[in-house]
C-alpha cells in the first residue's frame, strides 16, 4: 500500500529558467542556451549538487576556465534565486488533497546548499514534511545509492513510496530499489496517474 508521496523540487514543485536568466545577461536566448551547454553544463551542476566543495568554489572554477564569462558567473552567484520563477501550477492543491487523504509528503532532490534560498522564497515547501537533498549525502539521482539513503533516512519501505520527478532517468533510478515512480509533465497529468496508482493500491 502506498503511504508516502515523494516529490522532486526543481521542475516539479517550482519552475526555473536558467537559459532565460542568462539570456538577459548575455543578450539572447541562443547565447543563454550556449552558456548552459558550455560554461555551466550539467556536469558542473552535478558537482555543485554533490557539494564536496561549496557553491562559490565551482563558480570560481568556471571563471578560471571561462574568464570571458566571469562577470556573468558572478551575477548568477549573486542573483541565484531569480532563476526560480514560480510555483508549479496546480501542485499546491494536489499536495493539500493528498495530505487530507493521509499520505506522508516527502522530498528528494539533487541540489546544493543554495536550495534553502529557494525553500525560503516559495512557501509550498512548508507542505513537505521533510526531505533528503543530494548535498547532505554527496549522492545524486539517478544513482541507486541516493534512493537507498532516502529509504534509510525515513525508515520507509520502497513499495510504499511513489516518487515524482520530471526526469525519466530519475524515475528509472527509483525503480531499481523498488519504489513506484511517475514522470512529471504537469499537475493534471500527475493527478490522473496518481489516482490510477493509488486506486489500484486500495
Amino acid at each position: 500500500m502506498i503511504k508516502n508521496i515523494v516529490f522532486d523540487f526543481g521542475g516539479v514543485l517550482v519552475q526555473y529558467d536558467f537559459e532565460g536568466f542568462f539570456a538577459k545577461i548575455l543578450g539572447s536566448r541562443e547565447q543563454g542556451e550556449w552558456f548552459m551547454e558550455n560554461v555551466l553544463p550539467h556536469s558542473v551542476n552535478n558537482e555543485m549538487d554533490l557539494e564536496f566543495h561549496n557553491f562559490r568554489y565551482y563558480i570560481e572554477q568556471q571563471q578560471r576556465l571561462w574568464p570571458k564569462y566571469a562577470e556573468a558567473l558572478d551575477i548568477f552567484d549573486k542573483h541565484y534565486i531569480d532563476v526560480f520563477t514560480c510555483e508549479t501550477e496546480g501542485i499546491r492543491d494536489l499536495i493539500l488533497a493528498l495530505k487530507t487523504r493521509g499520505y506522508r509528503i516527502l522530498g528528494l532532490s539533487n541540489w546544493s546548499s543554495r536550495v534553502y534560498e529557494v525553500i525560503n522564497k516559495f512557501d509550498i515547501f512548508n507542505l513537505i514534511e521533510d526531505s533528503l537533498i543530494s548535498k547532505d549525502v554527496h549522492q545524486l539521482k539517478p544513482n541507486k545509492d541516493i534512493y537507498e539513503s532516502f529509504l534509510n533516512k525515513f525508515h520507509v519501505k520502497a513499495d510504499e513510496c511513489v516518487f515524482i520527478d520530471d526526469k525519466p532517468e530519475n524515475i528509472e533510478g527509483c525503480k531499481t530499489v523498488g519504489m513506484n515512480g511517475i514522470v512529471f509533465k504537469n499537475s493534471k497529468q500527475l493527478k490522473q496517474e496518481l489516482d490510477k496508482l493509488l486506486q489500484s493500491d486500495i
